[in-house]
């Protein structure tokens, strides 16, 4: 028979040092299964949202992350040899423009925000894609509503995580 060891233990130290660390597991189970949904931004299936302005679809963030790159998506099958795209200014306070495939044929700046002017095939569909990155963290700010080729889409509300 091995001898026994005399350990001093606080057993009831032990057995809350065994529950705190419990519910440091299950807090980072829970913090694992918020980032897969896509509620840290960057991913998931809540992390963007989808808009319609008349028959456009429209693709953004509803949760960015602050200075991280994003893309915003005009899906447009137009009828003439131009489409109007209006960013609504509240999005413009939140997010910079980095780049935009394909290039705008012209840029005006309105009180409701900036319209963009592309070329477009006409009966085709096309896709403009705006890189965007936000300049601040905000919570839940109301956006106005994108307007493409005078339709308007409702209006809407997104996140930026820091």
């Amino acid at each position: 028979m091995a001898p026994a060891i005399d350990v001093d233990t606080d057993r009831d130290f032990q057995e809350r040092f065994w529950i705190v660390v419990r519910v440091g597991w299950v807090a980072m189970a829970v913090l694992c299964l918020v980032a897969l949904l896509g509620l840290t931004g960057s991913g998931g299936p809540y992390s963007s949202q989808t808009i319609q302005a008349g028959p456009v679809r429209i693709d953004f963030p509803a949760i960015a992350r602050w200075q991280a790159s994003d893309t915003l998506t005009v899906h447009v099958a137009s009828q003439s040899e131009r489409t109007t795209v209006l960013i609504p200014a509240a999005f413009g306070d939140i997010f910079t423009i980095d780049s935009i495939s394909p290039q705008a044929r012209s840029v005006t700046a309105t009180p409701e925000g900036e319209l963009f002017e592309f070329a477009v095939k006409p009966g085709g569909k096309a896709t403009i894609d705006f890189s965007v990155r936000p300049v601040r963290p905000v919570w839940r700010s109301q956006l106005g509503p994108f307007k493409v080729d005078g339709a308007s889409s409702p209006p809407t509300t997104l996140t930026v995580l820091p």
